[in-house]
């Protein structure tokens, strides 16, 4: 029975013995792949400068350009993926950064990006919506209250052709007619080449008197702005404008604009457009030096706020706002600018929030993922 006893207890105690030497065998070798990993983890990190991504390193340090410390790329991963985590959890659903896109609507170095709403607080993140709206271009050029014999004599010179016309018309010689006839054509050439139209020429004919208001002040007042080659085509007859002036002591006075030069100075690259002052006062005197501001209206287009727009130098785009955290870049063109807004052709739709403030820190974390997703894409290349 002893030697039975004895038996049992040296099989169990050879047993301990085996399994503690497996156990430690395992440990250490468990401990060996650990190491290893960590090293060999440690020597594939990438380190990135969060304002200037094109900026990497194997190891941590500080960006030779800005001396912020350069942060881990699995590290940013891992932000995103915990952001993307939480919106589950929250909404029950979140589009993986990257699948369902339309590539081409982006701008080239830029990817869209998640940012959480503590993030967006601390940078001052602003969003203005995408709107369909009636633009104005304010086009301000400097003027004078007209003082103009050449027009003021082109405009009797043709009246009186007018006249002899009247007299002439049924004589019997055709070379008087002729003549007449040739006066009044060129009369009203030089009146076209001094800016009048078709219709302020028939008009000038039917009142049947000169504009006073070109050679003495009065309600004829008539202001001439110099307005620039690039802002011509959008002046018209007929639109509004404002005239100011320091000696009016901060009075606006409305106007209209009457008729466009069609010569332009080729030293100052300016033509003279003509405006009647709707209201006249009596600080107002020829030679006068005056601001003169025109309203043209441009029609109806998709607008977003001027300083929404990223210009490369190559390539236009804004960032779009998606619901609370995600944020996506758009190629746009620009059709159109106003003073405050611009017309744009693009990816955009109304009531779109497109990012108006902290824009450079959208554009920085928008260039840093697109770093990451093509080390990532490089990665999976490089294990294939």
């Amino acid at each position: 029975m002893k030697l039975k006893i004895i038996t049992i207890i040296s099989v169990l105690l050879v047993l301990s013995l085996g399994l503690y030497w497996w156990t430690q065998i395992q440990s250490k070798s468990a401990s060996e792949n650990s190491a290893h990993s960590g090293h060999m983890h440690e020597s594939q990190q990438t380190f990135i400068c969060p304002m200037h991504p094109q900026i990497k390193s194997k190891k941590p340090g500080a960006c030779p350009i800005c001396g912020m410390d350069l942060v881990s790329v699995s590290d940013l991963e891992d932000d995103d993926e915990a952001e993307e985590n939480s919106e589950t959890r929250n909404h029950g659903y979140t589009e993986k950064s990257g699948k369902n896109k339309n590539v081409d609507q982006e701008p080239q170095g830029r990817s869209d990006f998640r940012l959480t709403l503590d993030k967006q607080q601390l940078i001052g993140v602003q969003h203005q919506n995408v709107e369909r709206k009636e633009l104005f271009k304010s086009i301000k050029a400097p003027g004078r209250v007209a003082f103009d014999p050449e027009l003021y004599t082109a405009q009797s010179e043709y009246l009186e052709a007018l006249k002899q016309w009247s007299r002439v018309q049924d004589s019997p010689i055709v070379d008087v007619k002729e003549n007449t006839r040739q006066m009044i054509r060129s009369s009203k050439i030089r009146l076209k080449v001094l800016g009048l139209s078709e219709a302020q020429i028939r008009s000038l004919a039917k009142r049947g008197f000169q504009s006073e208001g070109l050679l003495v002040g009065g309600k004829d007042n008539i202001v001439y702005a110099d307005v620039f080659e690039i802002d011509l085509p959008f002046i018209k007859s007929g639109q509004s404008a404002q005239v100011s002036a320091q000696f009016l002591q901060g009075k606006k006075l409305p106007a209209k604009v009457i008729s466009v030069d069609r010569v332009i100075d080729p030293e100052t690259r300016t033509a003279k457009v003509r405006i009647q002052l709707l209201k006249s006062d009596p600080a107002i005197r020829p030679e006068s030096y005056v601001n003169v501001t025109v309203l043209s209206p441009l029609g109806k287009h998709l607008s977003v706020p001027l300083e929404s727009i990223m210009d490369t130098g190559l390539e236009t785009y804004v960032f779009v706002k998606k619901g609370k955290r995600k944020f996506e870049p758009r190629r746009i063109q620009v059709v159109l600018e106003t003073a405050t807004e611009a017309a744009v052709v693009g990816p955009l739709e109304i009531d779109d929030k497109v990012v108006v403030g902290a824009n450079f820190l959208i554009d920085s974390e928008s260039r840093l993922r697109a770093v990451i997703q093509q080390s990532e894409v490089s990665s999976s290349g490089h294990n294939h």
